[in-house]
């Protein structure tokens, strides 16, 4: 009836302490997208093991115990020790709970003084975090005092911890990575402990071969499949081995592993990384903008905002307050004057964050310039892709008068689940909905979001001021269409086989990419480098080895017109546009939208 774990044994080995949790049933199967944002509570506990032990929460009396101003701490251990008689059905009744708040608790340790040391985690869905923050800044490296019954917070920012053998000093790992080492008491100062003058002398075609041989292992101990489908792979060790001795680099490596592992022929199955070479050169700073030539002249064509209402993606040309237009021309950076041929992008290296000097006209010739201050941007990727999902979400409005709603997943992960809240949540007053997830990056199996979509309605409810409201809320009942492409896979895989199997809708576009086979179980590679080995695979309702290498296909097929897309026009989208509106026509929705007349008789 709980989820227990962080076991730890005091020091005598009588005691047991542990978490355990009554709400972890949800977050279980981590794969469905339902566990987002669950928060996992658990409560502290300890278990006396022993038949005549006593707990350290017990009542205290008034008088200690007299000793002896000679007698050395280590005459306190008994030989008795190795004599302890465990009754293990009767710890069942003697399990306490301490005196703490329920929280996210991991890493139980018991201090020399027995007093218990733990990390208290920040629970998920609290914030979203800044680019580049870590969401356990704010961890909690916490000591519970038996003597006091009080947990005292000794310092934050600690994802983990391990005490030295005496147990009087900790080494902790801080959010962003760093170590850090401190003597436990009553306070915690940490030193943080240097490693950048660590050196680790390798020889690499050893290394090389340890890696190769790590891949090939892996491959064969956790490939979901212990058969490997059949297929020969000593063989396949025996006949690439020799390749090993003409590789020259680490790229090289990966390269012959690549080759090796396909023999498999199965999605999800790559790697990558290590001690590869990474040249090194200066950030270009971005303007989120597209810029034309135009009269020997960089011409801002439009400017990217961010959509404004994203509050980490801003358009530098964007903020508030600047005097520049689409249409403008960029005349010089930083004092430097563009000219015919200037590279703009040559005047914008090594200014990502730091402020930027534009003259700005409205003439090419530059008469009547201004100057603007500017922070250019590492990457315009999402101010760019907000712009294309708004820009699909006024077509489809305009398109249908204002009845059709329009939601885009990325994925079927983080920022999946975070769009789908954010625009379909806005939309349910619709008629119908098209969900967008081509180019799907998959990521979970998004469970969460068919849930959601197949909602069936069960009550309308009227107030006193007029207005109505449906149960479930946060529902809508109308058609909806679901848009695929063959860039969409493994949960963007998942995701429509559910959507069709739960008879939400239309699936509209063309087959998608083929990859329900799952990751994450293998370690990683010695010099820091990556293998995902398929540790589990989906199978179908009718028991069928199935979307693997297939895909799912559309109800309705629709590919993209280059002609069409050169034009800026979007065929997929104007035909879901077309056949939801056909929908409408044929299977109107059937939830009222007006209340009942009101009683008029007492006790209606």
């Amino acid at each position: 009836m709980a989820d227990a774990g962080a076991p730890a044994f005091s020091p005598d080995g009588t005691l047991l302490y542990f978490t355990a949790s009554t709400n972890a049933g949800p977050t279980h199967v981590g794969l469905d997208m339902t566990t987002q944002e669950r928060p996992y509570r658990a409560g502290l506990y300890v278990a006396v093991l022993t038949e005549d032990g006593v707990s350290p929460l017990a009542p205290k009396a008034g008088d200690e115990d007299a000793k002896s101003e000679d007698q050395d701490e280590d005459e306190t251990d008994s030989e008795d020790d190795a004599d302890l008689v465990y009754d293990l059905a009767g710890a069942k009744t003697r399990i306490q709970a301490l005196p703490v708040e329920q929280a996210q608790y991991s890493g139980l340790t018991v201090g020399k003084s027995g007093d218990l040391f733990y990390i208290k985690s920040v629970q998920p869905g609290v914030e979203v975090t800044m680019p580049g923050q870590s969401a356990q800044r704010d961890a909690a490296f916490i000591t519970f005092s038996f003597d006091d019954r009080e947990a005292t917070t000794l310092t934050s920012g600690v994802t983990a911890f391990s005490l030295s053998a005496d147990r009087e000093h900790a080494l902790v790992r801080k959010s962003d990575g760093s170590l850090a080492t401190g003597k436990l008491g009553d306070k915690f100062e940490a030193k943080p402990v240097k490693t950048g003058d660590l050196q680790l002398w390798i020889e690499p075609r050893k290394e090389w071969r340890q890696i190769f041989d790590d891949v090939w292992r892996m491959e064969a101990e956790y490939f979901y499949d212990p058969d490997l489908h059949g297929l020969d792979w000593q063989g396949v060790y025996d006949r690439y081995l020799p390749l090993l001795d003409h590789v020259g680099r680490r790229e090289d490596l990966n390269r012959l592993m690549t080759e090796m592992i396909a023999e498999l022929q199965v999605g999800h199955n790559r790697l990558g990384g290590g001690a590869v070479e990474r040249p090194s050169g200066p950030d270009i700073g971005l303007l989120g903008a597209d810029l034309t030539i135009r009269n020997d002249r960089h011409q801002i064509s439009r400017i990217y905002t961010g959509e404004n209402w994203n509050p980490n993606v801003q358009g530098p040309l964007a903020v508030p307050g600047l005097d520049v237009s689409e249409g403008d021309y960029i005349i010089a950076i930083n004092g430097r004057t563009l000219g015919d041929g200037s590279n703009i992008f040559e005047h914008l290296a090594g200014t990502v964050g730091k402020q930027v000097t534009l003259t700005v006209s409205d003439r090419a010739n530059g008469r009547n310039p201004r100057q603007i201050v500017v922070e250019p941007v590492r990457s315009e990727f999402m101010m760019r892709l907000w712009a294309w999902i708004e820009g699909n979400r006024k077509a489809v409005d305009a398109a249908t008068d204002g009845r059709v709603g329009y939601v885009y997943l990325p994925n079927t992960a983080g920022a999946g689940y975070t769009l789908f809240n954010r625009m379909f949540f806005s939309q349910t007053d619709k008629d119908a909905i098209i969900i967008d997830e081509r180019s799907n990056g998959g990521g979970q199996a998004a469970n969460y979001v068919t849930d959601v979509l197949s909602r069936t309605y069960l009550s309308g409810w009227k107030d006193r001021n007029g207005l109505t409201f449906n149960t479930p809320g946060g529902a809508m009942f109308g058609p909806k269409l679901m848009l695929i492409d063959q860039d969409a896979g493994s949960g963007g895989d998942f995701l429509p086989y559910s959507f069709r199997e739960m008879g939400i809708g239309t699936l509209m576009g063309t087959r998608t990419w083929g990859g329900l086979i799952g990751i994450s179980a293998n370690p990683g590679l010695v010099d820091g480098g990556f293998l995902v080995v398929p540790y589990f695979r989906f199978f179908d309702r009718d028991f069928e080895w199935s979307v693997e290498n297939e895909g799912v296909a559309p109800d309705i097929e629709v590919g993209l017109d280059p002609t069409l897309t050169n034009q800026g026009r979007d065929a997929q989208l104007e035909a879901a546009i077309a056949e939801i509106l056909r929908q409408l026509e044929t299977n109107p929705s059937v939830v009222p939208t007006q209340a009942p007349e009101y009683p008029t008789e007492l006790g209606e």
